[in-house]
């Protein structure tokens, strides 16, 4: 069983991974096993998972902070031994691939590197006068969540919940249990790779209730077509 740092870390990766567009998964990927791949693109993926990672996570390697360059020629190099055939299988959306894909990066990591989540500073997300967020963006107390919320796990019930939107997955949620930290509800938008108008793609909470309503705030946004205002 993974630790929670563990979770942590393949859930970030599966967010970062999966956002990536179309276009960069199919250079990646190609357009037969093998045929017509671009190698290059894994640069630019490597880079941009390896922001999304040292923004949310302490990143340390041989006992010294971790430069976000290094995460990236890591990430960079897991992803050059994916087979052929995986990378191909990327381009049908296979969660079992992408699932595959992301273990092997985070097993790859976590063999030269230490992760720990980051405490939270205020420049998590924007400049904020709360968890990241505006006055006028932080979850009420009386806001109750619209969507339907299930366990994402069946087998194993438990502090982790996926919500949708009728048939259409809006995201993730879960709690790990840290020593010395407080309570935190982790919760990540689900990726597709759609533009975020600004909106962040993950972030926690105080509670299960906050986290599911913050995923729907920004789920229902973006699927009006609404940016995030940060200053009014």
């Amino acid at each position: 069983m993974q630790d929670d740092v563990g979770t942590l870390l393949r859930s970030f990766l599966n967010n970062a991974l999966r956002r990536q567009t179309q276009r960069r998964i199919r250079d990646f990927g190609g357009y037969e096993i093998g045929k017509r791949r671009k190698p290059d693109v894994i640069d630019a993926i490597a880079n941009e998972v390896a922001a999304f990672l040292c923004t949310y996570l302490n990143i340390n390697a041989n006992g010294l902070p971790a430069k976000r360059e290094a995460v990236a020629s890591a990430i960079a190099r897991a992803l050059r031994n994916v087979s052929d055939e995986l990378a191909y299988r990327l381009t049908w959306r296979d969660d079992q691939a992408w699932r595959t894909v992301c273990e092997a990066v985070a097993v790859f990591l976590e063999a030269c590197m230490e992760f720990d989540p980051k405490t939270y500073d205020g420049s998590l997300t924007a400049r904020s006068n709360y968890n990241g967020w505006k006055d006028w963006e932080v979850i009420v107390s009386g806001e109750r969540p619209r969507g339907k919320w299930r366990h994402a796990w069946k087998e194993k019930p438990g502090d982790d919940f996926i919500g949708f939107d009728g048939e259409t997955c809006m995201g993730r949620i879960f709690k790990i249990n840290l020593t010395g930290s407080d309570e935190r509800w982790y919760w990540l938008l689900a990726a597709d790779g759609s533009p975020r108008r600004g909106w962040p793609a993950a972030g926690y909470e105080a509670s299960a209730r906050s986290a599911a309503c913050r995923v729907e705030r920004i789920y229902f946004a973006l699927v009006k077509g609404e940016a995030r205002i940060v200053y009014r």
